[in-house]
């Protein structure tokens, strides 16, 4: 399998093919997105085992999502029945388990890395604070209780720049494994080589859709706030948008990757 280098122009190609690809099926693809939303926080608020069932389930959910990408640019149709089909091969949901836990992992690594000095100033009735509000769902912080500290830019960018890396290392290892039937370890080197070879692009490709996430979110509801729109209003376009934008994002994770690797090979299943 051959990684294609591309110009740092891909990363619009990419996104403008996600959007292209989205307006094929955007009912199916909002459908499938809220299905997998609703089973998320449903494995969320399960005590003890929903954190790591949903950690884990992550790239379960995305193979999914750009499963039912490739069957709508394939023929136009809603096959449900061929988005779990990567899934029924022999260790293919072991493997994204364990992709899912890795990645888990490494941000946890990423963020306490990033922000240990900040961390590290907390006093220890804080850390309890924050260590129960990540662990029990019910538990509030009034404003009272909230810790004072400060973030330097630095770390900040320090931050991005290490997700950004993990992302982009991640980003082709559920579609390899799940399409090529590839191992966790060669999975993971075809997608840092490829990812690599193309980070320009990917940079333009995250940049465009922070753009049009923070117009969407701040920009375009300020202009709709000023316009005297009500404020329900407001809150019901911006969550679309965000929906919009959210499932035109996994559109991206195949468009990606139909440019990097070629088109997979797509089975017809007659509904």
């Amino acid at each position: 399998m051959q990684a294609a280098k591309l110009p740092f122009s891909a990363g619009l190609q990419w996104v403008q093919a996600a959007f292209s690809l989205f307006k094929k099926q955007p009912m199916a693809l909002l459908a499938i997105t809220f299905i997998i939303n609703f089973i998320s926080q449903i494995l969320i608020i399960l005590p003890l085992i929903g954190l790591p069932l949903f950690i884990v389930s992550i790239p379960i959910s995305s193979l999914v999502m750009v499963s039912a990408c490739r069957s709508i640019d394939g023929n136009n149709k809603v096959i449900p029945a061929e988005w779990i089909l990567p899934l029924k091969k022999p260790g293919v949901i072991q493997r994204l388990a364990i992709i899912g836990f890795l990645y888990a992992s490494i941000f946890v690594l990423i963020t306490f890395i990033s922000f240990y000095p900040t961390m590290n100033a907390l006093s220890h009735e804080d850390m309890q604070k924050i260590s129960r509000l990540l662990s029990d769902p019910e538990y509030k912080l009034t404003l009272n209780d909230i810790p004072s500290f400060s973030i330097s830019i630095f770390q900040y960018a320090l931050w991005a720049i290490l997700t950004f890396l993990t992302a982009i290392t991640f980003w082709h290892v559920p579609q390899l494994i799940g399409w090529e039937n590839m191992s966790v370890k060669k999975a993971l080197f075809y997608s840092l080589v490829a990812s690599w070879r193309n980070k320009l692009a990917f940079i333009v490709y995250f940049s465009i859709w922070g753009i049009l996430f923070y117009a969407s979110q701040f920009l375009l509801t300020d202009l709709m706030m000023l316009m005297g729109l009500p404020l329900m209003l407001v809150a019901f376009v911006a969550q679309i948008l965000v929906m919009i934008i959210a499932v035109s994002m996994y559109c991206g994770f195949y468009s990606s990757y139909v440019a990097i690797f070629g088109k997979p090979d797509i089975r017809t299943i007659k509904p």
